[in-house]
């Protein structure tokens, strides 16, 4: 499944988190660090770069509430 989830990011998906304030952003978060650095073999900071990088092309984007 990370494979799909990479792939998807690699051709330009966007992602949209939407929920919880409490714990969901943080481990949506945590979950694509993870597929991002299993995939590319990169370390966690890298992956976190990455991911910083998605959200600033507004390609990771969260709406969530308490």
């Amino acid at each position: 499944m990370s494979k799909k989830v990479w792939d998807l990011l690699c051709d330009g998906a966007v992602v949209y988190v939407a929920g919880s304030s409490t714990e969901m952003p943080s481990d949506v978060m945590s979950a694509l660090g993870e597929i991002v650095s299993e995939e590319t073999g990169g370390s966690k900071e890298v992956a976190s770069r990455r991911l910083k990088a998605l959200e600033k092309a507004q390609r990771y984007n969260v709406e969530a509430w308490s």
